[in-house]
């Protein structure tokens, strides 16, 4: 089992392909550290927002699932460098990812702050000097920061981090559905570069990204997913008041924490529907979220890919 847990839809950021600042939470309703108490034993689970670092008990709330998930990734956007830093004292073995939607002025221009991508690059150099292991940075590709794609993975080489990959969507929680890649071409030969880089790398996981990222191209031109959507079935996603939902782009709850037990919810007739609107979705949603572990399920499926991939690549 994976989970996504949005712990707050507060938001430092002015992002111009999220509107989710414009509609914050209610911090008073926000979900409790002991409303996920009884989450369901999960392999990976990431916590996410708005922004997570906003939340002044985020260390009790890492306290509660650590002891749920065998891996915990915090998204942030990095701007609160000294409170990120002062909450990773307390748990450097939960991961951190960063986003950097481009270099510099890209950067700054996408997620609408001032001095965005220094603030982050400073949070991610003091998470290093940290010691927190589990480091990367994360990049939504649009027609906005294509040309950036490379330089973002060369950067996070230069910090030994890795370099994630989405591609610009339309969610009900973004509050917008007017996202679209225009420039579809250029975005693909852009992402092209990135997938070359990844299979040159002398770093296995940075193959199975490139297979990741290829899938990117695919969901861009409208083409099937590959791996057949499973949320709901073996993932889940929870809002900052205690509402699941099969993901964070279908807005179909099923249940909520604060009124029932997760194995009640997970186990519901309503959460039985919501299996079978995943089924049928027709979205080919194609987010680390909802493919990670089906990647690791179905692994001869990128692997068949990625020796092919290489072989091509070989010179």
């Amino acid at each position: 089992m994976d989970g996504i847990v949005a712990v707050t839809y507060r938001c430092n950021s002015r992002c111009i392909m999220c509107h989710t600042w414009q509609f914050p939470s209610d911090r008073r309703r926000e979900i409790k550290p002991a409303d996920l108490v009884n989450l369901p034993p999960m392999v990976r689970l990431n916590i996410t927002g708005g922004e997570p670092f906003l939340r002044q008990d985020l260390t009790d709330i890492l306290a509660v699932v650590k002891k749920r998930a065998k891996r915990v990734v915090i998204s942030t956007n990095g701007f609160l460098t000294r409170t990120i830093v002062d909450v990773m004292k307390q748990h450097r073995d939960v991961g951190v990812r960063i986003s950097f939607d481009g270099i510099g002025e890209t950067h700054d221009r996408i997620r609408g702050v001032t001095r965005a991508h220094q603030r982050a690059l400073g949070t991610l150099r003091e998470l290093k000097g940290l010691g927190v292991k589990d480091l990367g940075i994360a990049v939504t590709i649009s027609d906005q920061n294509a040309q950036d794609l490379v330089p973002l993975y060369r950067l996070a080489c230069e910090h030994g981090v890795e370099l994630a990959t989405s591609i610009l969507h339309n969610a009900y929680y973004f509050h917008k559905e007017d996202n679209e890649i225009i420039h579809k071409r250029n975005v693909e030969r852009e992402v092209g570069n990135l997938v070359r880089e990844y299979l040159r790398s002398s770093h296995p996981k940075d193959w199975f990204r490139a297979y990741f990222t290829k899938g990117i191209v695919d969901h861009m031109f409208g083409k099937p997913r590959e791996l057949k959507c499973t949320m709901a079935t073996d993932s889940f996603f929870i809002d900052p008041y205690g509402t699941v939902r099969p993901c964070n782009v279908m807005d179909m709850p099923f249940g909520n924490i604060r009124n029932a037990s997760f194995e009640d919810v997970w186990n519901s007739p309503e959460a039985e529907r919501a299996r079978r609107c995943v089924d049928a979705c027709t979205r080919n949603c194609w987010m680390i979220g909802s493919v990670g572990h089906l990647m690791r399920q179905r692994v001869w499926v990128p692997l068949l890919w990625i020796a092919r991939s290489k072989w091509r690549h070989r010179k």
